[in-house]
């Protein structure tokens, strides 16, 4: 892995709210200055994803926003509002205008996680043990996300929004996972998802 590969494998772990080593480091560039990030501080990277995650938003204009955050494998309806990702979206919500949080989506049953223990990223697995929680307000819909692998998350959750007859003007998330390296892993590559069933 290369250095460059490692600190940005670093600062999604610091995003996702994952333990670092404890002698672990790196230095990764937030908002043009280069920040070192270590155990202790790794719950900052959620406010420095939030920042960048907050101007690429607000460049889709100022209709409100509702930013939706992808459930965890483990967020059922029951669940509380303590997910890593709906503190991600609060946190960009809190930098965007005109924006608010709705944690609206839930899976029915916890479900094994796709990272650690061979869950699925299948969206027709997914899709039909998502559920809509309540109304959807009005608004540009954002899905969020802490690592995008395969897109079956967001392509799942954009299933369910089209029940109601919406759609997410954009996902984002603060990593990529890819078989190959790119380059710059800290560059920002857009990316189309086809969502047709």
């Amino acid at each position: 892995m290369r250095r460059v590969d490692y600190d940005s494998t670093h600062l999604v772990k610091a995003v996702k709210g994952l333990e670092l080593h404890p002698n672990a480091y790196t230095w990764v560039p937030i908002d043009g200055t280069n920040t070192k990030i270590v155990n202790a501080n790794k719950d900052l990277a959620i406010k420095w994803f939030a920042s960048w995650a907050a101007a690429k938003i607000v460049q889709l204009g100022n209709q409100p926003k509702i930013l939706i955050p992808i459930p965890s494998s483990k967020t059922i309806i029951a669940s509380t509002e303590d997910f890593r990702t709906y503190k991600i979206a609060q946190e960009i919500a809190a930098r965007v205008p005109n924006a608010t949080t709705t944690s609206v989506l839930r899976f029915i049953e916890a479900r094994p996680s796709s990272r650690e223990d061979g869950g699925s990223r299948d969206p027709n697995v997914l899709y039909p043990n998502m559920a809509l929680t309540g109304a959807v307000p009005l608004g540009q819909i954002i899905l969020v996300d802490d690592v995008m692998t395969s897109g079956g998350h967001f392509i799942a959750a954009s299933w369910k929004l089209a029940d109601l007859g919406r759609a997410p003007a954009l996902a984002i998330a603060c990593g990529r996972s890819l078989d190959a390296a790119i380059d710059d892993p800290f560059a920002v590559a857009p990316e189309d998802i086809d969502i047709s069933r």
